[in-house]
């Protein structure tokens, strides 16, 4: 069994998260140490270290996403018991297959969850659109982030707090789907360099079957394409309408796969 420690120290930490991906070790931590320094303070990252490889466990309200450093012979060991739901999420090309395979991680409790697929639009390929866009209000923060909370999956989600949904609305990157004064629909959206990425879209019940879906994946590519150099979005592949939407306005797969396994 292995045993599970408080990560003390940030620096050294991401120290040690460089020189494992310098080791070519096979990982699904693929963001930037210094993103979660300020959680190494608040004492929510662990660590588990065992021969061909260490396990990385991030603490949140609901659930505890773990992150691993594999060589490239070893295969996972078993986790503990812990009080949360543990979340493992692998982004990998199609084409290759995950890496581990899923298979390793079902041997030691593991379950399929869920898989998502990248698509992306070149602007190159988008015309200019005539389009007039509204933007949510700020007012409309808590009534926004209830709708997202109650439109997508609990665990891999990456909703944005409060604060950081406040600064999105007042740089108007949340762009508005309306019927008089009713909210229909939002798309929230982001900057990565020069790609503009899809967040979250939410269509309200009383929005279906009258293409606001469409309409608000128009919006932000009439608002971005001038800008950026390519569009880019994550979608479930067990929700054929929104793929049958992106495909219509020319999305194209890039090959990237996102499995998520979960253990309860």
């Amino acid at each position: 069994m292995i045993t599970i420690s408080k990560i003390p120290d940030g620096k050294q930490w991401a120290e040690e998260i460089a020189q494992a991906i310098s080791k070519g070790m096979r990982t699904n931590f693929y963001a930037s140490a210094e993103e979660f320094l300020p959680l190494v303070k608040e004492g929510r990252i662990s660590k588990a270290a065992f021969p061909g490889g260490s396990y990385y466990f991030v603490e949140k309200e609901n659930q505890i996403d773990v992150y691993f450093f594999l060589e490239k012979e070893t295969a996972p060991v078993e986790v503990p018991k812990l009080e949360k739901l543990l979340v493992l999420e692998q982004v990998a090309l199609a084409k290759t297959g995950t890496s581990p395979a899923l298979e390793e991680w079902e041997t030691i409790g593991f379950e399929k969850y869920l898989q998502r697929k990248r698509l992306f639009l070149s602007a190159k390929k988008t015309e200019a659109e005539q389009r007039e866009i509204s933007f949510c209000k700020e007012e409309e923060t808590e009534t926004i982030l209830g709708m997202m909370e109650n439109a997508f999956e609990p665990y891999t989600s990456a909703l944005p707090d409060l604060e950081t949904l406040r600064k999105d609305l007042a740089e108007h990157r949340v762009i508005a789907a309306r019927e008089g004064g009713d909210l229909l629909g939002f798309l929230r959206f982001g900057r990565e360099k020069k790609v503009s990425v899809l967040w979250q879209i939410v269509v309200t019940p009383e929005g279906r079957g009258k293409g606001v879906g469409e309409g608000l994946v128009r919006d932000w590519i009439a608002l971005e394409r001038a800008e950026v150099a390519k569009f880019q979005l994550w979608v479930r592949e067990d929700n054929p309408p929104a793929m049958k939407l992106y495909e219509k306005l020319g999305f194209l797969s890039d090959g990237r796969i996102a499995p998520v396994m979960l253990r309860k």
